[in-house]
């Protein structure tokens, strides 16, 4: 059922209110260790392979805090196979994984805290740098943004009715 909160643009083709773009881009930020690791491995082919090595030592000072940060797209990758498979008639476990998008994310934003300080706390490193202070900021606007929007609680808690669900009504 369409609210008077929404325009018609913000649903799918099943009525469903969709991700808008700053969900959109939380999980691109939430991503990043793919994306620099597929940049590392196109651009590491050609000359500037020294900077993108350089990005990525910067942004993941050790192979601990980039394995850590794959471990913590976990919860963002189950997500998006949920939002692949957002369709009438699919499984409950698509559906209950949908619904629990917005922990997914939280989840996935506390992580990204931690990863942080770990390899601080565990002596692999002596100091924070400029970017993980950035990276420590964002994350704490991104638990905000997730804890307050009413537009996140309303698409997680919407999904595509089945088909057997609108014919008898």
């Amino acid at each position: 059922m369409m609210s008077k909160l929404y325009t018609f643009s913000d649903y799918d083709k099943y009525m469903s209110l969709k991700p808008n773009f700053d969900m959109w881009l939380i999980v691109l930020y939430f991503l990043r260790p793919f994306i620099l690791q597929i940049s590392s491995i196109q651009m590491g082919r050609g000359a500037k392979s020294d900077s993108v090595s350089g990005l990525k030592d910067l942004v993941y000072p050790n192979d601990f805090g980039l394995f850590i940060a794959f471990a913590a797209t976990i919860p963002v990758l189950l997500l998006m196979f949920s939002y692949a498979k957002r369709k009438p008639g699919a499984s409950r476990l698509v559906r209950k994984i949908w619904h629990g998008g917005r922990t997914l994310l939280l989840v996935t934003a506390v992580l990204n805290v931690v990863i942080i300080f770990v390899p601080f706390m565990l002596d692999l490193t002596h100091s924070i740098n400029m970017l993980g202070w950035g990276q420590l900021a964002i994350a704490l606007y991104i638990i905000f943004y997730l804890t307050t929007t009413r537009r996140v609680k309303d698409t997680f808690a919407d999904f595509p009715k089945d088909d057997a669900e609108t014919d008898g009504k």
